[in-house]
């Protein structure tokens, strides 16, 4: 038998790892939700990492997160971003990839931003309940680098197949990875001309067959300018080959709202069914309830508008209304994609508020999950979880606010 004091200690060290493996898997199981046939999925921005980003935020507390100020790369935040995405119909995120400013000449591809996927999610207890899949954010001023013909083919396509669309949790449909490009024009500019452009999509697809898998799901995004030139993005969409359109968000850049710079809410629903019928089809559907990017200084428009929970879920409605009129099993009549998880800034997001709570992800359980049964949604201080917002903390202490005096 082991001395009086050994036991102790090894008791103690054994109550110490006990509650140790309690809090990490505090977060409570995700219990998936039945949407019939549609894959609902919200597009996800990883910004929120190493607490810079939120000292813009923190100035309108109306939109702190029910996670407090927190790091995406903590795994158990991702653990929280699942229970609460699953419980209400959401499988999937399509996450912003970015790769690294200046690094095209280096031997490996250096991605940017990617601590959701390469730390948060791998490390996730959650991560078989959940999907992610790739939007390639290829024009953003900051975290974007340019590619060509041979590096697109010969490091970035092998990079996502090995390093992502090989993964147990990446969303693969029939057989065939999901992987959107942000901006055509740009693609099309950088690959020197469509017919270059669409030949490098189609050897990206025949690496995948390659790779074991059955071909490659091919989305191009398009959000911005008056209906001509929407047609006009759908039509080199169609000829560069991809096999449907979407839209990051509606209906802001659009000039659906012509000078108005305050919307109602009605307005901002009506001007996005316009937008969905008046696209060529085959086009994903994409639900966006607000536009406010007041915390990033009006960057990109002065148009500030907000759908309520109640608003949302009539969106929401009308959208299942369309897609439910749309025989078959084809890839616009399946995905859903939700404008955005946690575009704070920007003044787009479902995730759960303190000025909101849950209600945007109530709208999408009761309207693409109906039959499920009621259920209390869970918070970290329910259970008694530590904060999530030591990396904001500390960038605080480098970064303290400015006196007003």
């Amino acid at each position: 038998m082991l001395p009086r004091r050994t036991r102790a200690w090894f008791l103690l060290l054994a109550g110490l790892a006990w509650a140790t493996a309690s809090i990490g898997a505090a977060v409570p199981t995700p219990q998936p939700v039945d949407t019939g046939r549609y894959l609902v999925g919200a597009v996800m921005c990883p910004l929120w990492h190493d607490g810079s980003r939120w000292g813009a935020i923190a100035h309108f507390p109306e939109r702190e997160p029910l996670l407090g100020w927190y790091d995406e790369g903590d795994p158990e935040v991702t653990d929280w971003e699942i229970k609460w995405a699953v419980d209400h119909g959401i499988s999937f995120f399509l996450s912003c990839w970015y790769r690294a400013a200046g690094s095209v000449a280096e031997p490996a591809v250096r991605p940017a931003l990617d601590h959701w996927i390469r730390d948060g999610l791998p490390r996730s207890r959650h991560r078989e309940h959940f999907k992610f899949a790739l939007m390639w954010e290829n024009a953003n001023k900051t975290f974007s680098a340019p590619t060509n013909e041979q590096d697109f083919l010969t490091k970035l396509v092998p990079f996502w197949i090995e390093t992502c669309f090989r993964r147990p949790d990446y969303l693969v449909i029939d057989g065939k990875p999901v992987f959107s490009v942000y901006n055509q024009d740009r693609f099309v500019a950088e690959l020197g001309g469509e017919a270059p452009a669409r030949a490098a999509l189609e050897q990206m697809r025949l690496a995948c067959v390659r790779a074991g898998f059955k071909g490659l799901h091919l989305l191009g995004q398009y959000s911005w300018g008056r209906p001509p030139e929407l047609e006009r993005q759908a039509a080199r969409i169609t000829r560069l080959g991809f096999d449907a359109s979407w839209a990051y968000h509606w209906p802001t850049f659009t000039g659906a709202f012509g000078g108005n710079l305050r919307p109602t809410g009605p307005e901002a629903i009506a001007a996005q069914e316009r937008l969905w019928l008046a696209q060529s089809r085959p086009h994903v559907l994409t639900l966006s309830m607000g536009w406010d990017e007041e915390p990033w200084k009006f960057r990109y428009s002065k148009v500030q508008w907000r759908l309520t929970p109640a608003e949302f879920k009539v969106l929401a409605q009308k959208a299942k209304a369309l897609l439910d009129e749309r025989p078959g099993r084809s890839l616009e009549n399946r995905l859903v994609l939700l404008d955005n998880w946690n575009e704070f800034g920007e003044g787009h997001y479902l995730f759960p508020t303190r000025e909101h709570g849950f209600g945007y992800l109530d709208a999408v359980r009761e309207v693409f999950a109906p039959d499920a049964p009621a259920h209390s949604d869970v918070i970290p201080a329910d259970i008694g979880a530590a904060p999530y917002d030591s990396a904001y903390h500390a960038w605080l202490r480098e970064n303290p606010p400015r006196s007003k005096d």
